[in-house]
């Protein structure tokens, strides 16, 4: 069989960076290595073992290394890293990752493909890793280990065109580690990585170390030259984001991303530290963002009526909201892949009518129509319109207002408590409890730590509508059904929070993960996305296309020579580049 040799793999007609590139462009080689970069984050951790059902607080990424990485000004391509290149038959049945020879574990110990081929095994076929994984490699057909330092994935016929690009993005685990220890088992025993840094202290719940391992193999190597500069990683974890930007403004972290617009403001009348001036950045973001959303329970009654969905979407005001809480930072969001070339826009294009068309019945008409829109107040607060919608809807599911509560056929109040994990937004989702309890619904907001939330909503399935963030991609691909198919509405720590169950998003993920071109692969993401919206799976809420962060002025940067990041392509800053002056 013919096969062609990559240096670099991508979605895109060729990759950024030549195969004899040196360093990423925002990286700097000469960079010094020294000092510490403290972090923060909110909550708190009981397990470092990563990609198992528990939730690890280790930063995999600089712990453990891919096959191949992706540059933040490239995300849709990749680089060589533990893999020196990809061999790819010609018809796509097989590609094999050709290991580099220097790479090893903190102990010492030689990467081989027998590590990858452990890896590869463990997370597809463990009952306790997370599933994602076993949805993004189902087209694998089998691997194996041809020598020490090559692996060969065989795949299946018209399997997905971006899955040599998935399996050469999964970090690898050290088989030898596992040979005397449980995966699929919480601890908090330091792990053995290949990264550039080492977990070196843990104080359980509220802080972690990483140290910099000094005889980094890939330290010189085109895709780590220059970066991860720091001696000391700090990740300190914080009750809260009040907290968190307090431990920030007292100089206990570095760096603070912002999302509250008053927080921000009070940045600026904030004293320079006496070595150290406070600089705050705007940079707009780049590529499909993440969203803050809220999720019905599709589960039980009465959320799994599309009218009961719509109505209480109505009550949503956004544009108020935005004016009066937010500031006006947030974008409203009216698809899973908002700010990138994914998101279903005006009316449904050739293509995604034709694979929509089989469907005509058992979607609703509109889906085939016309552009999806989500209801838009004047912003002042009284929701006039949107109320009277609100309850012609109510009145369609057999709900009517009796003595100020709104009731079923049964006289039983319809009543909604919305869940979520974090304060954060605690005063916009008030502000949407305020809006449904006028219209006479039971409505309340209980904020719960982590794992309670994590338990309720993905393993429980015991609320009625969370408020969370949904994460997206730029490359979507089988791995959506873990998200939104039917097979994950009812397993254990499932990320399909609603639920869904329906055959017209099976069959559309079923063709996302056919997709053999970019070009066949966009259409087939844009129905997924207007099937979703027209059904109101989830009331869509927002997103920021502008990352808002400050530091303290201690650090130098390849990335970047102005306060001003409007027009970079990096979008969030790549700490990982800088360094301590």
């Amino acid at each position: 069989m013919r096969t062609h040799t990559l240096r670099a793999l991508t979605m895109l007609d060729t990759p950024r960076y030549p195969d004899d590139f040196n360093h990423f462009i925002y990286a700097e080689p000469g960079a010094p290595k020294q000092g510490a970069l403290r972090t923060a984050e909110v909550g708190t951790f009981h397990n470092l073992t990563p990609f198992i059902l528990q939730q690890s607080s280790v930063q995999v990424w600089l712990v453990y290394e891919q096959l191949f990485t992706s540059p933040r000004d490239d995300p849709l391509s990749s680089y060589p890293l533990i893999a020196q290149s990809a061999e790819i038959a010609q018809d796509k049945s097989f590609v094999i990752f050709h290991l580099n020879p220097l790479a090893r574990w903190h102990d010492g110990i030689l990467i081989s493909s027998e590590d990858v081929v452990f890896t590869f095994k463990t997370l597809c076929n463990h009952d306790k890793a997370i599933p994602y994984f076993r949805s993004a490699f189902r087209d694998v057909k089998s691997v194996e280990a041809i020598d020490q330092h090559q692996v060969k994935f065989h795949l299946f016929p018209d399997s997905e065109i971006n899955l040599p690009f998935l399996i050469a993005s999964m970090h690898i685990l050290p088989a030898h580690y596992y040979e005397t220890r449980e995966f699929g088992k919480s601890s908090m025993e330091l792990p053995v990585g290949s990264g550039p840094y080492r977990v070196s202290q843990v104080l359980p719940g509220r802080r972690i170390v990483y140290e910099r391992v000094r005889d980094y193999w890939a330290r010189d190597l085109p895709t780590r030259r220059g970066l991860y500069n720091f001696d000391r990683w700090v990740v300190d974890y914080y009750r809260d984001t009040n907290a968190k930007a307090q431990a920030f403004m007292a100089g206990l972290s570095d760096i603070v991303y912002e999302f509250n617009p008053m927080r921000w403001l009070a940045y600026d009348a904030f004293p320079d530290k006496a070595e150290h001036r406070l600089i705050k950045v705007q940079s707009r973001l780049q590529g499909a963002l993440g969203s803050m959303n809220f999720a019905f329970n599709l589960r039980c009654p009465p959320f799994d009526n599309r009218l009961i969905r719509d109505a209480i979407t109505q009550l949503f005001d956004f544009e108020w909201i935005n004016r009066v809480l937010m500031g006006g930072w947030a974008e409203r969001n009216h698809s899973r892949f908002p700010n990138s070339e994914l998101a279903a826009q005006s009316h449904p294009s050739a293509a995604e009518i034709e694979l929509l068309l089989p469907w005509k019945g058992s979607i609703r008409d509109e889906t085939l129509q016309r552009e999806f829109a989500l209801p838009v107040s004047d912003g002042t607060g009284y929701q006039r319109q949107q109320r009277r919608k609100a309850f012609e809807l109510f009145a369609q599911a057999g709900y009517a207002l009796h003595q100020g509560s709104l009731v079923n056929g049964t006289g039983k109040p319809l009543s909604v408590e919305i869940i979520t994990a974090s304060s954060d937004f605690r005063n916009v989702v008030l502000a949407f409890v305020t809006s449904l309890r006028r219209a006479g619904i039971d409505a309340r907001l209980r904020i719960i730590d982590v794992p309670q939330f994590e338990r309720r909503s993905r393993v429980d399935f015991d609320f009625d509508m969370t408020f969370q963030f949904f994460g997206t991609t730029d490359l979507p691909g089988p791995e959506q059904e873990f998200y939104w198919g039917s097979r994950f509405a009812y397993e254990r720590y499932t990320v399909n929070i609603p639920g869904i169950q329906d055959p017209v998003v099976d069959d559309l993920i079923g063709r996302i993960r056919r997709a053999t071109s970019r070009k066949e692969l966009i259409p087939a993401i844009r129905a997924l996305d207007r099937v979703i919206a027209w059904n109101e799976y989830l009331l869509s809420g927002w997103y920021m296309a502008t990352s808002h962060y400050a530091y303290w002025d201690r650090f130098g940067r390849a990335d970047v020579r102005s306060e001003q990041e409007a027009d970079r392509p990096l979008g969030s800053p790549a700490i990982e580049a800088w360094w301590a002056k």
